[in-house]
């Protein structure tokens, strides 16, 4: 799964050598499994070169920045390994999906939306989506295709001005697939959207509808935790898992006092159902 990190080594090196301390050089990530063990995800690379410093004369840091992603099997490593692929290219997406904008003659007002910001919500929200005409969308290999397909959801998404409580990709990605699913003019859909824009959930005691939760719950370390508004291969699927499990409680008027183990691949079966 790991990439040749010795055959990298050179060229990774040479951009290590202008500026050996940035911040984004000394960060790293490690998977931690159940037993504990913990692995490195993402610095193998960098790794070989500090431990080669007459090969390469990159100086060794004095410390490092180690985020630790605790996963469940190999799925969940893959996952996240393809995801820091992915982020490589982010700012190339940015310039990619504005472009796709032009063609379609889009126009946001919303800053996260026009910027092209959104990349990990296009790779998401389509997959698994059949289309009227029957193709299966993929938003890793052709953007283009969901953000044309998702065009009227993204349009009336921008017109209620997305407040705080609508930010973050998985949010966002998650408000876009219940839009798609349930019709962008269905009433409690646009309750949905009104009530999380201004945080306005109610709850009693410990039960409280889908918008409290997504506002009150989810982000806590008993439910998605450290995994809030991150875009890795883990951390996404796991919130739009919630995510969407509380949009749907919303829309189908039932409260919520707990959330069991029965969310784990709700994501993926979203479009089946």
């Amino acid at each position: 799964m790991q990439r040749n990190h010795e055959v990298r080594a050179a060229h990774v090196a040479k951009q290590l050598l202008k500026n050996p301390f940035i911040p984004s050089g000394l960060e790293v990530a490690l998977v931690e499994y159940p037993d504990g063990k913990r692995e490195i995800a993402n610095g193998n690379t960098r790794k070989f070169i500090w431990m080669n410093y007459d090969d390469f004369g990159v100086p060794i840091p004095s410390h490092l920045y180690a985020t630790i992603y605790k996963v469940n099997d190999l799925e969940d490593v893959k996952r996240l390994y393809y995801s820091f692929d992915s982020q490589l290219a982010v700012e190339n997406s940015r310039h990619k999906i504005t472009g796709h904008y032009r063609q379609l003659g889009l126009n946001f007002s919303d800053r996260t939306i026009a910027s092209g910001g959104v990349g990990k919500t296009y790779e998401y929200i389509g997959n698994g989506y059949v289309t009227s005409n029957g193709q299966q969308l993929n938003g890793k290999r052709n953007v283009y295709d969901v953000i044309t397909e998702f065009r009227e959801e993204l349009l009336a998404l921008d017109k209620v001005k997305i407040g705080q409580n609508l930010r973050g990709q998985a949010v966002i990605a998650s408000t876009l697939m219940v839009m798609k699913k349930y019709g962008t003019h269905n009433p409690r859909v646009k309750e949905l959207i009104k009530n999380l824009k201004v945080g306005a959930g109610s709850h009693n005691g410990n039960s409280g509808d889908g918008v409290y939760w997504i506002v009150n719950k989810l982000p806590t370390k008993d439910y998605c935790g450290d995994s809030w508004n991150k875009t890795d291969g883990v951390s996404m699927p796991k919130c739009l898992n919630h995510i969407l499990y509380c949009m749907d409680k919303f829309i189908d008027d039932e409260s919520i006092s707990k959330i069991g183990s029965s969310v784990h691949n709700y994501y993926e079966n979203f479009w089946n159902d």
